[in-house]
């Protein structure tokens, strides 16, 4: 057909275990909506040049702004293949999402993020390779954004790995708040990139086989936040087998060492709240109170290698199709309390 699923100012939509195959526009097209669940949905190629897997859009009114939307759980599948010259998942302008356990595939650009108080985490997102600036997660237009947290993920096979950029108004499209953390960027020509003015920090990312790892350039040199205690790894020490998080009795949690391809010179361990570090927690085990959503990083080294694996327990009362169908490859990461 020339259209998928088009959704027009609505409120509290959920579309789930939905699929669209042989579609020419955006697979999912959503304007205007308050409130929106899209879980677990299997989005075919786009076969327009212009068309997206999945858009949330502005059309340049506000009166269009999307706002509390979940994207978790979905199949992605833009492509280099495809006839689309844009991507998989695009938010503009939109207010409070929460992009989760989602496979994305790209041609241009896998993930367009350019709204406002984003989490986004363990997310595969891959294949923007069309041009050279193609990316795998970007904030990307010409206005000012705000309070991206984007943790856990792995991006791969793109031009860019993560970019805080954009096509116009250079100096003035500041881009604030930026926490970007824990994930591994792997065989991308420049693993991250900001032009644009930004604050915040990127800390604890780990470059597998990228040509360049990080390039600052114009008014992105100049920021406000932190940039250090990134990793490198030419791809001969990885993580086989995740750290598992195991729940004992009397609010303890432990976690395991994981499997390496190769027995690591150090392990360092980090527990987080909400995706933030608990500072001191720093052992193998910890005593959880109620109000705590808890996850774990592992960081480990073997020689000049450096490699992050995010523990992982059974998946419970949600499983993304995304994991069922063989596309994500990691299990539930996070726990409330």
């Amino acid at each position: 057909s020339s259209g998928g699923f088009i959704l027009r100012r609505g409120r509290n939509l959920v579309l789930r275990q939905c699929e669209t195959d042989r579609v020419e526009g955006d697979g999912i097209y959503l304007t205007g909506v308050a409130g929106s669940l899209l879980e677990n949905n299997k989005i075919g190629a786009a076969s327009g040049k212009a068309a997206d897997c999945i858009q949330y859009a502005y059309e340049n009114k506000d009166r269009n702004i999307s706002s509390d939307a979940v994207i978790r759980g979905n199949l992605l599948l833009q492509s280099p293949e495809s006839a689309s010259r844009k991507g998989g998942l695009v938010c503009v302008m939109t207010k409070g999402y929460l992009v989760e356990y989602n496979f994305i595939g790209g041609k241009n650009f896998s993930f367009g993020s350019s709204g406002d108080d984003a989490v986004v985490r363990s997310n595969v997102m891959r294949d923007g390779r069309m041009q050279g600036y193609s990316f795998g997660y970007a904030v990307s237009d010409q206005k000012a954004h705000e309070r991206h947290h984007v943790y856990d993920n792995l991006i791969e096979n793109n031009m860019r790995g993560i970019c805080l950029t954009g096509f116009a108004d250079e100096g003035k499209a500041l881009r604030k708040d930026m926490n970007i953390h824990d994930n591994v960027i792997s065989d991308c020509r420049i693993g991250f990139l900001a032009d644009r003015p930004w604050t915040g920090s990127f800390r604890r990312n780990v470059f597998v086989k990228c040509s360049e790892d990080i390039l600052l350039r114009g008014c992105g040199c100049s920021t406000s936040g932190d940039i250090g205690e990134n990793y490198r790894n030419d791809g001969s020490f990885l993580n086989v087998t995740p750290p598992e998080i195991r729940v004992g009795p009397g609010g303890s949690v432990s976690v395991s060492s994981g499997m390496w391809t190769s027995q690591p010179d150090e392990i360092r361990i980090q527990w987080r709240d909400g995706g933030i570090d608990i500072p001191g927690a720093n052992r193998p085990s910890i005593a959880v109170k109620g109000g705590v959503e808890l996850s774990c990083v592992l960081l480990a080294r073997k020689k000049q290698n450096w490699m992050l694996a995010i523990a992982e327990t059974a998946y419970d009362d949600f499983t993304p199709r995304a994991w069922e169908e063989g596309k994500l490859p990691w299990r539930r990461r996070y726990l409330r309390f």
